[in-house]
């Protein structure tokens, strides 16, 4: 029981002041996780090149701004629906996956951030620099053929949301006014119906369950 309770401890945070409710809802996994990937695995810093694999998704959205913040260029890769989107997130580089192939068009990069998986992961290893660049991915483990082949660094991010990290993401979004995006909200007894959503809709930033 106490160790429950130490780790429930361990997991709260004071809320961002700039957020609303539910915004401060949508906001723990997404950007715990692109915390983790671009601070912690990647050190992204100043004049960095990284791309954001599904840089309009929950995690993608608060990726792209957190990279901007750390003064990185950011590409990007979303449908053309959401290319407006991820610009006025901070974007320097918009690639419609399904017109383009965005190993044609960036090259020698840093970083990749992977939260699509599969094809995408696989081909995302052509872009990086070899001998030095990584790949985070948020759903693939790594590929040692891959690896060897391209000379990368490649890691499967396991997010784990704590104080520490909460409380650290909460100043970083008050200090720069991040934008956290809420597609649409669902009442709790539509959680089914949020789910097929997610599935099917491939929405902008997060679903919220209003309770």
């Amino acid at each position: 029981m106490q160790n429950w309770l130490w780790q429930a401890k361990d997991s709260i945070a004071h809320k961002p002041k700039t957020l609303n409710y539910l915004e401060a809802a949508a906001l723990p996994l997404v950007g715990v996780s692109a915390w983790q990937a671009l601070v912690e695995h990647i050190r992204l810093s100043k004049d960095k090149k990284v791309l954001v694999q599904g840089g309009a998704g929950g995690i993608g959205s608060i990726a792209i701004q957190l990279a901007k913040h750390l003064g990185a260029f950011v590409a990007t890769t979303v449908s053309t629906d959401d290319k407006q989107f991820v610009q006025e997130l901070g974007a320097d580089q918009v690639i419609d996956y399904k017109t383009e192939n965005f190993e044609d068009i960036v090259h020698d990069y840093d970083a990749v951030f992977d939260t699509v998986s599969g094809d995408t992961y696989k081909r995302s290893f052509k872009v990086l620099k070899k001998g030095s660049g990584m790949i985070v991915s948020t759903l693939e483990q790594p590929n040692s053929e891959l690896m060897n082949q391209y000379g990368i660094k490649a890691v499967f991010l396991f997010s784990q949301v704590n104080r520490q990290r909460l409380t650290r993401l909460a100043e970083w979004i008050d200090q720069n006014n991040i934008r956290v995006n809420i597609d649409k909200t669902f009442s709790l007894d539509e959680a089914a119906k949020a789910l097929d959503y997610q599935k099917e809709g491939h929405p902008r930033g997060k679903l919220v369950l209003t309770i």
